[in-house]
C-alpha cells in the first residue's frame, strides 16, 4: 500500500472493504517472505526475512483486534 492510512480512522470509518484490503496486504507480505525463506536465503537475509514475517504477523494480530 503506497498511501498512509490511519488505522484509527479506518476503524472508525467502518469501511470494511478498506479494512480487509489492509489485512490482506499484511497476509500477502507474510506469504511473500515465507516463500522467500522456503527458497533459501543466506543467514543474514534469513534473519531479516524472519523479522519482517514476525512484524507482519504482529500487525495482522493487531489489525484483527482493532477491526472486530
Amino acid at each position: 500500500m503506497s498511501d498512509f492510512i490511519s488505522v484509527l480512522d479506518l476503524a472508525q470509518s467502518g469501511d470494511t472493504a478498506r479494512q480487509r484490503a489492509l489485512k490482506d496486504e499484511m497476509a500477502a507480505l507474510d506469504f511473500d517472505f515465507r516463500r522467500r525463506m522456503d527458497v533459501g536465503l543466506v543467514p543474514e537475509d534469513m534473519k531479516t526475512a524472519l523479522a519482517v514475517r514476525e512484524a507482519a504477523q504482529a500487525a495482522s494480530a493487531i489489525l484483527n483486534k482493532i477491526f472486530k
